[in-house]
């Protein structure tokens, strides 16, 4: 790894995990806002959701001026404007003025994955260890909400928000004065492909099959993450129980990222993906089978972590490998407006197959199910890789979709 991609890993890095926390903060203080801002549940609860939409809603423009302007610049605005969100939050003078602060905070935080990825894929030779080393960040990331929560007792809430605004104005002073390189220039690659004769081929059906199976990986993502604190914990548990096997989840999920990341480099990556998904099906029905709040059942959900988790640094590998540069940050933008956008209807359908069942269990079999699905469609992805790469190239007509496609 040489100066430029210890760099930008240095960067992505502190970005993935900033972006996580801020998404994540209010969480971890609902307690203190009910009191201090004398509001219910359902709306001290609400106070995040629109943010949480522009999160998803906003990656894809947010990858369209990426592949624009270039990652570092966009990578300026992030900074810069995470930083003052979480200072209108933190001085925020009632409910409706921080419900607005934390509007910005996810429109704000938007701009991280399609910048941040496109930084790594356009930057680094090896890209998969490089993703995977991003991915544990991020697992650090998803640690918000507890971290909110501890610095709201040493003091109160609003010293969480000055705290990442810190974090975020000192990752911009890092971002300005580190020396970064980039392999290849996705503004200097667009006029290329816009030039040539033969430009660089992404088939419709290769397309489907790299986005579909990544929106449904984000369902299952999503119905876990809510069903499964609760599931281990047994018939009620206690709140320590419950946030011990929570954070044992990210860090396994976090080292299976870097150890697939750094496989999928010297492997075939969608080989790889399709064999995790087909692994996770039994440990899914083992883990519903399990009954939840044993032993058992938190072996069962350590090593689903590991196999789901891991998957993450493979699909944004595939994605630098099968989409145009002058287009790759548009594609990371898709993917997390796919997954961070349509991912959350998991939520009310796990409270439903709760209400009819009476149990938690009939959420890994749904879990199953849809990983059976992704399975199979990844099983033809493969089909399509290889024989797009035993095809000899033609020329192609541009397309308004991704990159330039063929008509079969």
């Amino acid at each position: 790894m040489n100066r430029s991609e210890r760099s930008i890993l240095t960067v992505t890095s502190i970005g993935h995990a900033l972006c996580h926390w801020c998404a994540l903060l209010v969480t971890g203080i609902f307690a203190q806002l009910q009191a201090e801002f004398d509001l219910t549940g359902l709306q001290v609860t609400s106070l995040p959701v629109i943010g949480y939409v522009l999160m998803g809603a906003g990656a894809l423009p947010a990858g369209y001026f990426t592949d624009r302007f270039g990652p570092k610049p966009m990578l300026t605005v992030y900074f810069a404007s995470t930083a003052l969100s979480c200072v209108a939050a933190a001085l925020a003078p009632n409910a409706i003025a921080f419900a607005v602060a934390l509007i910005f905070v996810g429109a704000a935080v938007s701009l991280y994955h399609p910048t941040g990825l496109a930084m790594i894929s356009h930057g680094f030779e090896k890209r998969g260890q490089a993703m995977g080393i991003h991915g544990i960040a991020g697992s650090f990331g998803l640690c918000g909400g507890a971290i909110a929560g501890l610095l709201a007792n040493l003091w109160n809430w609003r010293l969480a928000y000055w705290v990442m605004a810190a974090v975020a104005l000192a990752s911009l002073v890092v971002l300005l004065i580190m020396p970064i390189a980039l392999r290849d220039d996705p503004r200097k690659d667009a006029k290329v492909e816009q030039s040539t004769a033969e430009p660089r081929r992404a088939p419709k059906l290769l397309l489907v099959l790299l986005f579909v199976p990544m929106m449904l990986t984000g369902i299952n993502y999503r119905a876990i993450m809510t069903a499964l604190p609760t599931y281990l914990s047994g018939d009620g548990g206690d709140s320590m129980l419950k946030s011990t096997l929570v954070i044992l989840v990210f860090l396994a999920g976090g080292a299976s990222q870097f150890l697939m990341g750094r496989h999928a480099d010297r492997t075939h990556p969608s080989k790889l993906y399709a064999n995790m998904m087909a692994a996770s099906i039994p440990l899914a029905l083992i883990l519903a089978w399990s009954g939840g709040g044993s032993y058992f059942a938190i072996g069962a959900a350590l090593a689903l972590a590991i196999v789901h988790f891991g998957t993450q640094p493979i699909e944004n590998l595939l994605i630098a490998e099968h989409t145009p540069p002058s287009l790759r940050s548009m594609s990371y933008g898709l993917k997390f407006t796919l997954t961070f956008g349509i991912g959350p209807v998991a939520v009310p359908l796990v409270g439903y197959l709760w209400d009819v069942t009476g149990t938690l269990a009939w959420t890994f079999v749904f879990f199953a199910g849809v990983a059976l699905i992704v399975a199979l469609l990844i099983m033809q992805l493969v089909k399509v890789v290889d024989a797009q790469s035993a095809a000899p190239i033609e020329p192609a007509h541009p397309s308004p979709c991704l990159g330039t496609v063929d008509q079969t």
